[in-house]
This record gives structure tokens, C-alpha cells and sequence, in this order.
């Protein structure tokens, strides 16, 4: 079980190998890419898919729904990241994510099962991948608004306010 600080490392350690300046948005594609892995557009018989990862010996390939917005597949992208970045790197294996992956906010009763826990690390690692704390406070100086931080780091409003809400910007 990784803690949020320790997945929050690794998305900035991967940041820092692949060469991000923080200039901008990250492009979770040329992640991806640079770590040699495929990012495909994908039409899913099941609407509820956003993505997944098959990391096979020979290759790893992301799968996006094209009919999701760009936000959500760059967020599906970052996601699928941190399933291979966090849970795939020792071996082969494959995370299909629906909605209900992605969401935050489930019914407090429920355990915290294996499948669970990977899905909130990946997400954690998303957002940390997306919106890496020191860009986010030196964007957050200069637009201070989570609408127009949302729109600078090309993330939807709700994981803008989340981030922000996690780095203790939000009051």
C-alpha cells in the first residue's frame, strides 16, 4: 500500500525522466510515449469504459474511448500511468477502468479492497502527473481561480478543485 506522498514522488520522479519543464501542460501521450508505451483511441462494446492497460511482454497499450472529452482522456491516460508506473511494473497484467473507477467519493461502508486501493492510487498519481504541486502553486499566484486552473492545466473542473483542495489551496 503506497501512501499519497509516496505515489506523489513517483509521479515527479517520472516527470523529471522524461524531461518536463513545467512550461505548460503535461501532455500524459508523450508520458506515455516516452516510457514506450502505445496510447490508442478505442470504441468499447461497454459505454462505461473510459480506458485500460495491457502491459504484455512484447509491448503496454493504452486504450482511451473515443467519445470521451479531451479532459477525460487525458486524465484516463494519466491514470493508466500510474496502473503501470505503480501496479504493473513487475510484471504483465491489465486494469480496465469504468466510472466507477475514477470516482472519489464511495459509499464509506465499503472496504477497501485490493481493486479499490489500486484504482484511488492511480487516480492520485493522475492528478499528481497532470497538476504536479509547484506548477500547480505557482498557476494557483497568478489565477487563483479553480474554473481558469482548470482550464490552464486542461483538467476537468472537478479534479482541479480536488487537487487544489488536496494541496490546501482551497479555504
Amino acid at each position: 500500500m503506497a501512501t499519497r506522498k509516496a505515489i506523489e514522488e513517483e509521479a515527479s520522479a517520472l516527470l523529471s525522466r522524461v524531461g518536463f519543464d513545467s512550461a505548460g501542460p503535461v501532455d500524459p501521450v508523450a508520458v506515455a510515449n516516452e516510457l514506450g508505451l502505445k496510447v490508442f483511441n478505442a470504441t468499447f462494446d461497454d459505454e462505461g469504459i473510459h480506458g485500460l492497460i495491457a502491459k504484455r511482454p512484447s509491448n503496454t497499450s493504452i486504450f482511451v474511448n473515443v467519445n470521451d472529452k479531451p479532459v477525460r482522456k487525458r486524465f484516463t491516460v494519466a491514470h493508466e500511468l500510474g496502473h503501470f508506473v505503480l501496479h504493473l511494473a513487475a510484471g504483465e497484467g491489465e486494469f480496465i477502468d469504468t466510472q466507477d473507477n475514477f470516482r472519489t467519493v464511495q459509499d464509506p461502508d465499503t472496504p477497501w479492497d485490493d481493486k479499490r486501493r489500486s484504482e484511488w492510487e492511480a487516480n492520485v498519481f493522475a492528478a499528481a502527473l497532470l497538476m504536479p504541486p509547484e506548477a500547480v502553486h505557482r498557476a494557483w499566484k497568478e489565477i487563483g481561480d479553480p474554473e481558469g486552473m482548470a482550464a490552464y492545466f486542461q483538467v476537468s473542473r472537478q479534479a482541479m478543485a480536488l487537487r487544489l483542495d488536496s494541496l490546501g489551496l482551497l479555504e
